[in-house]
This record gives structure tokens, sequence and C-alpha cells, in this order.
């Protein structure tokens, strides 16, 4: 039997979360090189600053280029401050975080990640997802080990746009739904790890939905507090954890997240709308696909009260356009894992009927 070895990360949250940076980090150390984007910087960089003050360590900053590309990863790799840290400092959104954990993937650095929106579980997971320059999908991809620890501080999430925590309920709200239909069926293939995540992705979607609602008022006005927390620490810790222990390539996402992928050849879902509103939407394909209409209905409600998308006018697509979004979906390994063979015919039966669905219950 082969050796193989499972690495999960640690976490400090609170609105003073960062102040254990050295306590965690000085064992790695001194010198870390924060790469992220000149918004998130100008956000923590008071806090981070506060954290080291009186302290030997150093945080150097490098802008992140705006996209998760490799190619933009090759280019931060090349300048002396990262060549030269002892760590690196992963902060900001999902794309941010993603590029961070390339560079330090490739350079064969620790890293460490600092979460300024809750939008993704990408400061927790070992996956990274990355784009062409021109901000279409261009593949998954795994590095070594997830961050060594994750610095989560409820007052910079309560300061961030709430559009992003709204983005990030979105999300979430597909893990239990994508992984528990991609591993239906295969109980007997499931690792004792696989087991654990598939069973972890059930206590995803709960904290979402009683919370979620008292989270947003809460971000709204910058104000941190139990709710905010609550679904950050689901967000970033429950879905990120079910992501390092599945099989990301087979049953980590399916048809929200297969969805997603496709639109994103539809300039207006890149330019206007976020991966996690899109996902949320397919989520809802999926359980239509999937005639899971006792969840349908429970998380239609409460996409009404959060004002997540429901249909597609939500996300500004047509039906008219559906051809090569369809073609691209089918396509996606996303689908590679499922209980029975998904279909472009299937798929578009779904969103018809769920147009249909939102037809009834707007009457």
């Amino acid at each position: 039997m082969d050796n193989y070895s499972v690495f999960f990360p640690g976490y400090s949250a609170g609105e003073d979360a960062y102040k254990e940076i050295t306590t965690v980090c000085s064992p790695y150390g001194k010198k870390a090189v924060v790469i992220s984007d000149e918004i998130s910087i100008n956000a923590t960089k008071k806090y981070l600053d506060e954290a080291i003050a009186g302290t030997d360590f150093s945080i150097e900053y490098v802008l992140f280029p705006g996209e998760s590309a490799f190619e933009y990863a090759e280019e931060l790799q090349q300048q002396d401050v990262v060549k030269n840290a002892d760590m690196i400092f992963c902060l900001g959104g999902g794309k941010a975080i993603d590029t961070g954990k390339l560079v330090a993937h490739n350079l064969k650095k620790p890293y460490f990640t600092f979460p300024t929106i809750a939008s993704t579980c990408a400061c927790n997971s070992a996956l990274g997802i990355y784009y062409y320059p021109n901000h279409v999908f261009r593949t998954f991809f795994r590095v070594d080990r997830p961050p060594v620890h994750i610095f989560i501080s409820t007052k910079v999430i309560a300061e961030a746009p709430a559009s992003f925590l709204w983005a990030g309920i979105g999300d979430g709200m597909s893990k239990e739904i994508e992984v528990k239909f991609s591993a239906r069926g295969k109980e007997d293939e499931l690792t004792l790890s696989e087991q654990a995540g598939v069973a972890l992705s059930g206590c995803c979607t709960e904290p979402l939905l009683k919370y979620g609602v008292q989270a947003m008022e809460d971000c709204r006005n910058n104000r941190a507090s139990k709710a905010i927390e609550m679904v950050a620490l689901d967000i970033f810790i429950n879905t990120g954890m079910v992501s390092n222990m599945v099989d990301s390539h087979k049953y980590n996402t399916n048809l929200a997240h297969a969805l997603f992928n496709s639109m994103t050849i539809l300039p207006q879902v890149e330019e206007r709308h976020r991966h996690g509103e899109v996902v949320s939407y397919g989520t809802l394909v999926l359980l239509t696909m999937d005639k899971q209409y006792d969840k349908l209905d429970r998380f239609f409600d409460f996409y009404k009260e959060m004002k997540l998308p429901t249909k597609l006018a939500d996300i500004e697509v047509s039906v008219d356009e559906l051809g090569p979004v369809l073609d691209e979906a089918v396509k996606k390994y996303d689908l590679d894992y499922s209980p029975y063979k998904i279909t472009q015919d299937m798929i578009k039966a779904a969103i018809l009927e769920l147009e249909e669905y939102n037809k009834k219950k707007e009457a």
C-alpha cells in the first residue's frame, strides 16, 4: 500500500486575529511578503503593522496583477522581494489568494492566508481556480498542501463591501448539494478522509440559512458580530475542509460549478456577476434536475430573502444564449463523477423548469 500525507491548516479568528501573527509565523522565519491588491492592502495594512509593531518580524508588499493566471504567478515569483521572503502572506479575495498559493507552491515556501472578504473557501483549500489573462476560466490546480494557518479578522470581513459576503454565502450554498450528489453511489470508493469530507459537507448549509440574513445586515453596517463570525467560519473552515478532504476532481464540485465555469464565456457574466452569485443559481438548477424539490423550496425562499439569483434574468442570461454555455458545461470535469450521466438536454430542461417554478412562486 502506498504512503501518502494529508495536511490541514490551523486558524485564528476574531476581531484581533492578526495579533497572533508573530506567535504563529515566527517558527518559519521573520520576513514575509504579502501578495495582494491595492484595496485589500489599504484595508488591512494598519492592522498588520500593529500586529508586528515592536518585533523583529517584517512584512513587504507586492501587488497582485488582478487575475489568478499562471503567467502572473510566474512574474511575481521572479521578483527579488518574493524570492527572498521566508514565507508568503496570501491576502485578499479568492483570486489573490489562489495566485499567492501558486507562487508559494512553485517557490516551495510556507504560506499563510488572510481572507479580507468571505467570498470563497480559497483561504483554506489547497485547490486553486485559475484563469487566462483575458479572465476566461482555464483550469483547477491543487498545490502540494493547504496554508499553514489562516488569519480570519472578523473586523476586516465586516468592513468589506457586503456584496462579497453575499457572493460567499451563494457559493457556500452549493457545497453540501454538489458533494453529496457527486459522491452518491460511490460509497465503496470513498477513502476514510473522503467519507469524513462528505459528512462534513452536511454542516455547510445550516449556518448560512440561520445566520446569513443577519450577517448581511451586520456587514452593511460594518459591525463585527457573531453572525459575521459564524458565516465566515462556515465559508472558510467548513467548506474549505471539505475541499481539502475529498478528491477535488471527483467529489468537490458538480453542475453548479460547471455552469459557472461555462458561463464565463458570456461577457455580461464575467464582467458583472460574481462567482458565488452564479454558482448559487447553478445550485438551484442542480436541485431541480435531481428533483430535490423539498430543498429547492427551502433554498428558493432563502435566496429571495437574500436577493440571490433564482432565474436566468437575474444573471442577465437569455435562453437563446444557452447553446454554447451547455456545450461547454458538459465538457467540464465537474460532471465526471455524478450518479447518472448529465446531458445538455437535461440541464436545459432543468433550467426551463426552474424558470416556470419562478413564475409560479411569483404569481
